[in-house]
């Protein structure tokens, strides 16, 4: 069985590699998929198991349709031949997976390598009952491992350095019995005698209040023998004598009772601070933006490993956020006089109190806690010199100039635990019974545990408001750092404290940054808001990383938390300075997405009807610019939207930026959205008087109504708007594209004779004003109409007339044109030429990631091979158009391409699986009270839905193909 180059890792998060290369995965659904085919190693899992896995109990009704997508991505990801479909389920086809290696490595006795393997929980982030379930399994199986790897450790005289792993995990698992014993075994060893009698006491005590049972008879021996100082136990030295009494402090504030989450960051942390190294002195540095519960973590993390260090543990507030941080010769003074030095004794000379301190600490083993430091220089002073010490540091600066320091970045808590902090806080059963409402308040809250905390507080304090008054309370962005507050706490009294630290020049990039409407921000659009260049904003941008005012997912990508960002724009920036950035942002959006139009649309004028003043970015190649935009669109809607309703924004130029946007870098695939930012625009120019502006947007939103939305009553008034608005403003080119849009409507309602009369107006238009590129575009979208309406030599004709001109203006035929060719051709009885011009435009769109229209054609290409009667090839296809449409969520184009999955499976004899998929095709259509849903009903009354009709017949009204659908066309861009 051949590997294919594959690596899987689950023994912490899923990952997976190809050839060397680390693979995007996914969604955690997507990632419980590939686990449990790990975990079947090589074996078929059935649908049904895989369903169980991903849904337990709460299997949603597309669940079959999103599974075939997951595995459909896996295999784009891991490649097509790695993951094979048998037996009605699926299997990995080969690789390697961490587990299988871990197993070979503990059966060959190589314990300390297999351990080494685990990388943190294993099936880090996957949730429900499956993952949990082999999650415990996975974690008895390490620990099992990790008893043999001890109990050779104590077997071959290594007994003392295993006490203090022994003593932790004895701690975390008391009633395992084997690890009780060894621990037992190796501190008698140790000479330690006493101490292995007291393991074993509060052992059986454990075990008879908690289970009511009694030690097993293998441990009793083991105590009696030890009680007896059994000769055969090897007994090592015996422990120096304990020298005179010096003070040990234990300084840590209390632990809260209410911690919650964390984990993940607390074994990281304490796994370092547990390491023992007997090399070096152990640092962690964690670092986070303010209300993380940075403090928090230290303190519980510090409590939990207070008996790793019997030396006691330091602790103080260094102040680093305040006007004056303490200084470190304070520090010293207070933590020799705490370690037993007399005050006489302590020096002056903040050198020599270092290197007393130090020398103090030489011969203890002391936890040394230093919160909320300024910097890495106020901490050197106080870091002990020699091993066996720790130094748990926390800040909002990340610590990078703090040698050998493990950094911990703390984030946002996920989810659950932000529910279950609140639950503890607020109570459980109120959360329990608003479990909705509680999420929708900790999502409010942006996860911070210091708001959860704070919100939480001022529940349990009010019994009788319920979760969704206060959630309600927190929907206003403008009150919402106000209700952050409860007695001394307060979120935004917490950022203040690290806004105040910043200079003036920083202080001005942080609030204009909070600018733009945008999730988060890629350094050439923040350099554009700021009005530097890339360099000098990249150093203002990293600088505020830091601090922790602002993060970083990705190299040169910045975004803030959520309430960060309320509190950024909360503070007084000016009217004109705040417009004129955002303005800058919208320049150079308009210049980079015209740049990047230009070379998907080679001859198209509308990206030389705008001209900006920023140059933007330059682009190698179209794949270049389409990898930009996509990861840009969230953000540029955003800006668009903003812009539109900021008075001096220039509409027209809003107008033209969504129309190359949504026509060649795939802002249609959330035509909810693209709706919204029109109709603001819409809403501005008609309050200005700017008729041309909203004739343009008027078209704009028509075309998404028709295309996208299923509304040609919406189309038809707002077409009608925009074709009157433009021929008063004498705008032709856009009283064409208000025909086209009209005939797109007409045609929806099969109105093919209304529609061809527009079309036929619409291109005369675009004829006479010398359009090539838009009467291109118009005679595809007639030759369309005109094939559906039987005129199939006049179709034909028209469509090759619009590839002509295509190839005249760019040298190849444009991927629309390219579209509309193929399907007049299927319809036209040449359905091999149409398949070959199908396979080409999906490369095309594909490149573009046009996704909808990736589905689109995969769906035409399935009903293709219909035609050709070819049921595979069309079932292979319609299932890859579902699980392009389960992404894009376009409800149309998934119902058609159910219905030919339906048809291509009753040909292939699997007559209940294509009713099933004629079923909920129908139910989608009469959700949506389409017309198409009378087609599949004829199709079901048809031999019971899965005869042997006409192989060419797809649409189940004897028609072998109905041309482009009326919401399927492509509109013109005008």
């Amino acid at each position: 069985m051949s590997d294919h180059g594959l690596r899987f890792s689950i023994l912490g998060p899923v990952r997976a590699w190809r050839d060397g290369a680390e693979v995007e995965l996914g969604s955690p659904q997507q990632r419980l998929v590939l686990a449990v085919l790990v975990l079947a190693e090589g074996r078929v899992v059935g649908h049904e198991p895989l369903l169980d896995a991903v849904w337990s109990d709460d299997r949603p009704r597309t669940a079959m349709s999103t599974l075939r997508t997951y595995v459909s991505r896996l295999r784009s990801a891991l490649g097509a031949e790695a993951v094979e479909s048998a037996g009605g389920g699926y299997a990995l086809a080969g690789g390697e997976s961490d587990l299988a290696v871990m197993e070979e490595l503990a059966a060959a006795g190589r314990y300390g390598e297999a351990l080494a393997l685990w990388h943190g929980e294993p099936l880090a982030g996957l949730e429900g009952r499956y993952a949990e379930g082999r999650r415990v399994r996975l974690e008895q199986r390490r620990l099992a491992v990790l008893e043999r790897r001890l109990a050779e450790d104590v077997e071959q005289g290594r007994h003392a350095d295993a006490v203090a792993e022994l003593t932790a995990l004895c701690a975390e698992h008391p009633a395992r019995e084997q690890v009780c014993g060894l621990l037992m075994l190796a501190l008698y060893r140790s000479g330690r005698q006493a101490e292995a009698i007291g393991v074993y006491t509060d052992t059986r005590r454990l075990l008879a209040e908690d289970l009511g049972v009694g030690p097993s008879p293998e441990l009793a021996e083991l105590y009696q023998r030890i009680i007896t100082a059994d000769p055969a136990l090897g007994v090592g030295q015996a422990a120096a004598p304990v020298q005179a009494t010096a003070p040990v402090p234990r300084q840590l504030p209390a632990d809260l009772t209410d911690f919650t989450g964390r984990e993940p960051e607390i074994q990281r942390i304490a796994a370092g601070l547990r390491s023992g190294d007997a090399s070096a002195l152990v640092i962690s540095a964690v670092a986070g933006a303010g209300g993380m519960g940075k403090t928090a973590l230290a303190v519980h993390v510090a409590h939990r490993l207070a008996p790793d260090y019997p030396g006691g543990q330091l602790f103080v507030d260094l102040r680093g956020t305040s006007a004056q941080p303490l200084a470190p010769e304070a520090v010293l003074g207070s933590f020799l006089r705490s370690l037993g030095v007399e005050a006489s004794d302590i020096p002056d000379e903040p050198a020599e109190r270092a290197a007393l301190y130090r020398s103090v600490l030489a011969e203890r083993r002391v936890l040394v806690v230093l919160d909320n430091a300024a910097n890495p220089a106020q901490l050197r002073p106080l870091l002990p010199g020699t091993a066996g010490c720790a130094v748990l540091a926390t800040g909002r600066a990340k610590m990078i100039g703090l040698s050998g320091a493990r950094q911990v970045d703390l984030g946002v808590l996920g989810h659950d635990e932000a529910v279950a902090l609140l639950a503890k806080v607020a109570g459980r059963e109120r959360v329990a019974a608003e479990p909705e409402a509680a999420g929708e308040l900790a999502a409010a809250c942006g996860y911070l545990p210091l708001a959860i905390r704070i919100v939480a507080a001022r529940l349990a304090a009010r019994p009788a408001w319920s979760l969704a008054r206060m959630r309600d309370r927190m929907a206003d962005e403008r009150r919402r750092l106000a209700e952050l507050r409860v007695d001394d706490l307060a979120v935004e009294a917490t950022f203040a404290l690290g806004y105040d630290q910043l200079d003036a020049a920083h202080a001005s990039a942080f609030r204009l940054l909070a600018v733009p409407d945008a999730p988060e921000s890629s350094l050439s659009a923040a350099a554009a808001v700021l009005g530097l260049d890339e360099a000098d904003a990249e150093d203002v941008c990293e600088t505020l990383v830091d601090v922790s005012m602002l993060e970083s997912p990705a190299q040169g990508r910045y975004r803030y938390h959520d309430l960060l960002k309320i509190f950024a724009r909360s503070r007084p920036a000016g009217e004109d300075v705040t417009r004129a950035a955002l303005f800058r942002l919208l320049d150079f959006y308009l210049a980079t997405v015209a740049t990047g139009f230009r070379l998907a649309y080679p001859g198209k004028r509308l990206a030389d009807a705008v001209s900006p003043a920023h140059p933007g970015l330059s682009f190698a190649d179209l794949d270049a610019a389409v990898a930009w935009a996509d990861g840009e669109v969230p953000g540029l809607l955003g800006c668009v939207l903003q812009a539109a309703r900021t008075p001096g924004a220039p509409l027209l130029d809003l107008v033209r930026l969504l129309d190359m946007l949504s026509d060649g870098f795939g802002a249609e695939t959330d035509p909810g959205r693209l709706e919204q930012v029109v109709g603001a625009i819409i809403d501005a120019a008609a309050a200005r008087g700017d008729r041309r502006a909203e004739a343009h947007a008027r078209c704009m939103r028509g075309e998404v109504r028709v295309a996208l939305l299923w509304s040609p009553d919406g189309a038809i008034e707002d077409g009608t708007a925009a074709r009157d608005l433009s021929l008063a403003e004498g705008d032709m080119a856009k009283y064409g594209a208000s025909l086209n849009l009209l005939a797109m409507a007409v045609s929806s309602r099969r109105d093919n004779a209304g529609a061809i009369a527009l079309y036929r107006e619409a291109n005369e238009i675009w004829r006479e004003i010398g359009d090539r590129k838009l009467e291109a575009t118009g005679l595809g979208n007639l030759a369309m109409e005109l094939v559906a309406a039987g005129e199939t030599g006049e179709a034909v004709e028209a469509v090759e007339r619009a590839t002509r001109i295509t190839r005249e203006l760019g040298g190849r035929m444009d991927h629309d044109v390219l579209y509309q060719s193929a399907v007049v051709l299927r319809d036209a009885g040449r359905p091999q030429e149409a398949l070959s011009r199908f396979t080409e435009v999906l490369a095309e769109y594909r490149v573009l990631k046009q996704r909808l229209w990736e589905g689109v054609t995969l769906l035409r290409m399935a009903e293709t091979h219909l035609v050709l009667g070819r049921p595979a090839a069309a079932a292979d296809r319609a299932e890859d158009a579902l699980a392009v449409m389960a992404e894009v969520g376009h409800e149309w184009v998934e119902g058609k391409a159910l219905v030919a999955l339906g048809q291509a499976l009753a040909l292939l004899g699997r007559a209940g699986r294509a009713r099933a998929c004629l079923t909920e095709a129908l139910e989608i259509f009469q959700r949506r009270d389409l017309p198409e849903a009378d087609d599949v009903r004829a199709l079901l009354a048809e031999d019971g839905g899965t005869g042997d009709g006409d192989p060419g017949d797809v649409t189940g009204d004897g028609d072998p193909g109905d041309g482009v659908p009326e919401d399927g066309r492509r509109p013109i861009i005008a």
